[in-house]
C-alpha cells in the first residue's frame, strides 16, 4: 500500500469515528497534502506566535497600546484599562465598541494576519481604522501568559475564547495544533456609558504578567494613553480610563489652555500636490496672524538634511498638517493666567517633543519625552549643542526640543508611502519618511526665522518684565523654586530602597544644610537693598547740595557778613545798639537757613526712613516741599502743590524723598534756564493702572511739571542713562555742574517698586512733565 492511500484510509476513519478526532484530521491532512508531487505548501511552526508577539513588541506599554487601539477601530468611546501588579496578578482591558460575533472571533480573530480593515478602512463612526497587519492581538502574549476574552455584538449572543501563550512555545508542533477554547461566558464587564454599563463590547482578561510594573511604567503608560488621540485637538469622542495599584496617577485632562501660553504657534500645510506649502504664524505680541507661501524647494535649502535622499521637485510623503508650539520656560508665560511656571514646567516634561498622529491615532516612538530615541527624533538637540547661539545671533538661532509641543498631522489613505514597521512601532524610513522629517525641520527653521524678527518685541517684553518684578523678588522665587524641588528629590531618593543608607543620608545632610539658604539670602539681599538705599539718598544729598549749595554759600556769606557789622556797630564810640540787633537778628535768620540745610541733609538718611513702613505720602512731599522751599524763593521760582491728596501705602519713605528731590531739583535747574515767570507743579493723586486684557493695578501718580525749556528730542531716549546730562555749564550763579545720577536714581527706585515712569512737555508750562506711578501696598500680615 502506498504512503498516500495509508494517509488516505487513517484520515476516513478520523472522520467517521463519533464524535470525529478533529486533532488526527488537522494532522493527516497535513500529511497528505505534502504527498503531492507537483505542489508543496508553507506549515506555520507554532512558535512563530511567539517570535510576532512576545520576541518582537518593544515593551509592555506598546503591547497595552496595541489593545486600545483595536478598541478605537472598534468604535468605542470609551476604555477601561485596569492594571494590578502588587495586590493581584491581572490586566484588564475593556471598550463599549461594536464587539464580535462568534463567526468573527472564529474566521477573523483565530486568524493569524488576515485584517478585516484591509477590506473596511472606515467605521461606522467614520474612523480611519488603524491596524491592518492582523497581528496585533499577538501582543497580549508580551503582557501575559493567560488570556481571556469576551465580546457580546448586536447581532450575537455573549461569547469568549480562552488560550495559553505558553502552550504555543514548544518546538515541533505545528500553530495549528494548538487548541483554542470557545466557551459561552456567564458575563462580560463592560464600561459605564449615560450611567449603566455598555451593552455591546469586548472584554480581554490576561494573568501570568510576564514582568512586574513599575512607578516609571505606569507614568510613560499613562503619558502615551494621554497622547494616543491628540489632547490639544478636543477630540471628546475616545475616552481613556487607567486605574493601578501601583502608582497612583494624576486625574486631569491635559488643558488646552497650556497652548495658549505659547510664545509662537506655527500651523504649515500641505495639499498633497504641487510644490507650495502654506504657513500660517500666530504670537503674543501681535493680535494679527502672518500668513506666508514658501516653495518645497527653498524649504529644502534651509534644512540642513542630506538633499541626496531627496526630491527637490515632488514631496512624496502626501498632505499633511503640521502645527508647533514654542514656549519659553519662564515665569513671564504664565502672566495672566490660572496656573504657575511649575504646573507650566510639568506640562512640558510630559508633552514636549513633536509627535505624529495618523488618522488621529498617534504613532509611537516619536515625540515621546520617554522614548530614548522617538523624543528627539529630529536631532534638535545636537543641533542646538554644536552652535549653541542665542537669538540675539539671530543667523545661527536654534530652538531646543524641550520648548516645543507640535504634532504632525498625517492619513493611511493620503500617505500611503508612510507605512509601519512591523515591530509595531514607529514608520519604515523611507523616502516618503525623509521627506516628511525635512517638512518638520523646515517648518522649525521657519519658526526660528520667524522669531528673530520679533527680537525687538522680546526685548521690550522682556524689559517690561524685569521692571514690574524686583531682583530681590525674582532671586528669591528661584531660591524657593530650588528648595522645593530639592525636598522632592530628596523624597524620592529617602524612599527608594536601592540606594545604599550612607548616600542616602550624604543627600539628607546637603539638603539640611541648603536649607534655609532662602533665608539668609534674602537677609542679605536685603541689608544690601538698604545700603543701595541708603546710597541712593546720600547721591541724592549730592546731587542738590551741587544744585543749592549755592544757596547755602550765601547764607554763610550773609551770616559772616552781618555778624561782622553787628561787630561794628557794637565797636563805635557811640555803640549802635538798634544797628547791632538788626544785624544780629539778619545773622540769626542767616544761620538758621544753613542750619536748616544740615538738617536737611541729615535727615535724609536717617534709619526709620529706610524701614518699610505705612506712610502719608502727601505728608512726605509736603515736608520736602517746605524743606525746600527757600531755596526756590531765592530763585524766583513758585511751587504750586495745591492738589496734594492724602493716599497711604506701605513703602519707604526714604524711596519717595528721594525720587521727589531728585525730580525737583531738575525742575529748579531747568526752571533757572528761562527768563520770565518761573514756576514748578506738583500733584499727588490716586490713578490706578488700566492695561489692555489685564486686571486694573491700584496706585497713585506723582507728577512734576516745570516751566523750563523742556527735554530735547535728541535727548529723550538718554534721560535715564547713568552719568548722563544736558547741564554741562553752571548756571544761576551756581557753580556745578550736571552729574547724570538724578534721574536714574529715580528711574532705579520706581522699577524696584514695580512703578512706571514716564515724561512729556507740560501743555501748560512748557516744560518738562515727568510722571511717576506706584502701586498701593498692603503690609502683609503674618
Amino acid at each position: 500500500m502506498s504512503k498516500t492511500k495509508e494517509i488516505q484510509e487513517k484520515l476516513l476513519l478520523a472522520i467517521q469515528s463519533n464524535p470525529p478526532n478533529l486533532d488526527d484530521v488537522l494532522f493527516l491532512s497535513r500529511e497528505l497534502a505534502k504527498q503531492d508531487p507537483n505542489n508543496q505548501r508553507f506549515y506555520i511552526d507554532a512558535k512563530t506566535l511567539i517570535h510576532l508577539g512576545r520576541d518582537s513588541i518593544k515593551d509592555h506599554s506598546t503591547a497595552l497600546l496595541e489593545l486600545v487601539k483595536n478598541s478605537y477601530d472598534a468604535d468605542a468611546t470609551k476604555v477601561d484599562v485596569e492594571i494590578f501588579s502588587e495586590t493581584k496578578d491581572l490586566i484588564r482591558v475593556s471598550d463599549n465598541g461594536f464587539g464580535m460575533t462568534e463567526e468573527e472571533l472564529k474566521n477573523s480573530w483565530l486568524r493569524i494576519g488576515y485584517s478585516g480593515k484591509r477590506v473596511s478602512t472606515k467605521s461606522e463612526l467614520g474612523r480611519r481604522k488603524t491596524g491592518e497587519k492582523g497581528i496585533g492581538r499577538i501582543s497580549t502574549d508580551r503582557l501575559g501568559s493567560t488570556l481571556e476574552l469576551r465580546t457580546k455584538s448586536k447581532k450575537d449572543k455573549l461569547i469568549g475564547l480562552k488560550l495559553n501563550w505558553d502552550d504555543f512555545d514548544v518546538e515541533g508542533k505545528s500553530l495549528s495544533d494548538i487548541r483554542v477554547e470557545i466557551f459561552e461566558p456567564e458575563s462580560i464587564k463592560l464600561p459605564i456609558k449615560d450611567g449603566k454599563p455598555s451593552s455591546v463590547g469586548t472584554e480581554i482578561i490576561i494573568t501570568g504578567q510576564r514582568q512586574p510594573w513599575s512607578k516609571i511604567n505606569i507614568e510613560n503608560l499613562h503619558q502615551e494613553l494621554s497622547a494616543l488621540t491628540p489632547p490639544y485637538e478636543g477630540v471628546e469622542d475616545f475616552k481613556i480610563s487607567l486605574v493601578n495599584d501601583v502608582y497612583p496617577l494624576p486625574s486631569e485632562e491635559i488643558d488646552s489652555n497650556y497652548l495658549d501660553a505659547a510664545e509662537i504657534k506655527i500651523e504649515a500645510y500641505y495639499p498633497g500636490e504641487g510644490t507650495e506649502l502654506i504657513y500660517t504664524y500666530w504670537d503674543k505680541y501681535n493680535s494679527k496672524e502672518t500668513i506666508e507661501k514658501i516653495e518645497w524647494s527653498n524649504l529644502l535649502a534651509r534644512t540642513g538634511i542630506n538633499k541626496s535622499i531627496l526630491n527637490n521637485n515632488k514631496i512624496r510623503s502626501g498632505s499633511m498638517t503640521i502645527k508647533l508650539y514654542f514656549f519659553l520656560r519662564e515665569s513671564a508665560s504664565v502672566k495672566d493666567f490660572d496656573f504657575n511656571l511649575t504646573k507650566l514646567r510639568e506640562f512640558l516634561d510630559n508633552n514636549a517633543g513633536i509627535k505624529i498622529y495618523r488618522d488621529r491615532i498617534v504613532v509611537k516612538p516619536y515625540g515621546f519625552p520617554s522614548s530614548q530615541f522617538g523624543y528627539d527624533w529630529l536631532g534638535l538637540a545636537d543641533r542646538k549643542a554644536k552652535d549653541p547661539a542665542g537669538i540675539s545671533r539671530s543667523a545661527n538661532y536654534s530652538v531646543t526640543p524641550n520648548q516645543l509641543v507640535g504634532a504632525v498631522f498625517i492619513a493611511r489613505d493620503s500617505n500611503i508611502e508612510l507605512s509601519d514597521s512591523a515591530a509595531r512601532e514607529g514608520l519604515v524610513e523611507s523616502e516618503a519618511f525623509y521627506d516628511l522629517k525635512s517638512l518638520v525641520m523646515g517648518t522649525i527653521n521657519m519658526l526660528e526665522s520667524y522669531r528673530t524678527r520679533l527680537i525687538p518685541k522680546i526685548n521690550e517684553a522682556k524689559r517690561k518684565t524685569r521692571s514690574k518684578e524686583s531682583t530681590t523678588q525674582r532671586i528669591i522665587k528661584a531660591l524657593n523654586s530650588i528648595e522645593k524641588d530639592l525636598y522632592t528629590i530628596n523624597l524620592e531618593i529617602q524612599s527608594n530602597s536601592k540606594i545604599e543608607n550612607h548616600l542616602k543620608e550624604r543627600v539628607q545632610k546637603n539638603v539640611n544644610e541648603l536649607s534655609g539658604t532662602t533665608n539668609k539670602v534674602e537677609k542679605t539681599i536685603t541689608e544690601l537693598l538698604n545700603w543701595n538705599r541708603t546710597l541712593s539718598g546720600l547721591a541724592t544729598i549730592g546731587i542738590s547740595s551741587a544744585v543749592f549749595g549755592h544757596e547755602t554759600e550765601g547764607s554763610i556769606t550773609q551770616l559772616k557778613g552781618s555778624v561782622m557789622a553787628a561787630k561794628l556797630a557794637l565797636s563805635r564810640r557811640e555803640p549802635s545798639i538798634n544797628g547791632a540787633l538788626i544785624e544780629i537778628e539778619k545773622a540769626v535768620k542767616s544761620s538758621k537757613r544753613v542750619a536748616a540745610w544740615g538738617a536737611y541733609a541729615l535727615t535724609r538718611v536717617q534709619r526709620e526712613k529706610r524701614s518699610k513702613k505705612n506712610v502719608n505720602v502727601a505728608k512726605i512731599v509736603k515736608s520736602v516741599i517746605n524743606e525746600l522751599k527757600p531755596a526756590y524763593i531765592a530763585a524766583s521760582i513758585y511751587i504750586d502743590d495745591g492738589e496734594l491728596n492724602d493716599i497711604y501705602t506701605y513703602t519707604f519713605q526714604m524711596d519717595v524723598e528721594t525720587v521727589l528731590i531728585n525730580l525737583l531739583t531738575n525742575a529748579y535747574t531747568a526752571a533757572t534756564l528761562k527768563s520770565g515767570k518761573r514756576k514748578i507743579i506738583i500733584r499727588l493723586i490716586e490713578e490706578d493702572l488700566i492695561e489692555p486684557k489685564k486686571l486694573p493695578v491700584i496706585g497713585f501718580s506723582l507728577v512734576v511739571s516745570d516751566s523750563g525749556p523742556g527735554i530735547s528730542k535728541e535727548f529723550e531716549h538718554r534721560v535715564f542713562e547713568p552719568l548722563f546730562s544736558t547741564k554741562v555749564y553752571p548756571t544761576q550763579g551756581s557753580k556745578s555742574i550736571g552729574t547724570g545720577l538724578g534721574l536714574t536714581v529715580v528711574n532705579s527706585i520706581v522699577n524696584d517698586l514695580n512703578g512706571k515712569i514716564s515724561f512729556d512737555r507740560d501743555p501748560d508750562l512748557k516744560g518738562a512733565r515727568f510722571k511717576i506711578w506706584i502701586p498701593k501696598e498692603r503690609k502683609q500680615r503674618n
